[in-house]
């Protein structure tokens, strides 16, 4: 495997803790795990502005 497939890799890790935290925040706050999922993918979407 290649330095940009280890790269590619970590990077999808590293946006998958991203997004659980953020959906643990969300719940924390007190959003169902419905909303907050929902409200996770809205985040992520492609096309989504910062």
């Amino acid at each position: 495997m290649g330095d940009h497939e280890d790269s590619q890799k970590l990077s999808i890790s590293e946006s998958a803790v991203a997004m659980h935290e953020i959906f643990l925040s969300l719940q924390a706050a007190g959003f169902t795990e419905q909303q907050a999922l929902y409200l996770v993918g809205q985040m992520f979407r492609p096309g989504a502005s910062p």
